[in-house]
């Protein structure tokens, strides 16, 4: 028995070697659009853990969506690969469809660093509600399938 569980033991610290190595590659294929998104998912991700148990930790919700927000601006200033794509008036149309829907995140996210600033967790829960519709919307009109 000691033979197998040693020899497991080399195989394991291999994979996990492994997915070192592989990761900073695999982050490397991230567009700077997804950068900023990552961020932002991550404090929306946030809200919505602690929305659901109705626990809010102020503090590290202010610190997320203060990253998430500067994520937002930058944001509006890229192009999804999708409208990329596109020509003419289409693109227009597109692209500005995108930044007023990035303009309407700013908003959501002002409006969640102002519920942190209040400790208003009951706002905070409607806004992660609406959040969550314009994630789904935006994620449907802007990325690729």
């Amino acid at each position: 028995m000691k033979t197998t569980k040693m020899m497991k033991l080399p195989s394991l610290i291999l994979s996990m070697l492994g997915l070192c190595l592989i990761a900073p590659f695999a982050a490397a294929d991230e567009t700077p659009l997804e950068e900023q998104m990552s961020t932002i998912s991550s404090a929306y991700k946030q809200l919505g853990r602690q929305a659901r148990r109705e626990k809010y930790d102020f503090d590290r919700l202010t610190s997320l969506f203060t990253e998430a927000k500067e994520a937002c601006d930058k944001s509006i200033e890229l192009v999804p690969a999708k409208i990329a794509k596109m020509t003419g008036a289409e693109k227009e149309k597109a692209l500005e469809g995108y930044k007023k829907g990035m303009m309407a995140v700013g908003k959501a996210i002002d409006g969640v660093l102002a519920s942190c600033k209040a400790e208003d967790g009951t706002n905070l829960k409607a806004t992660y509600e609406k959040m969550k519709e314009m994630k789904s919307s935006g994620h449907e009109e802007y990325i690729e399938d």
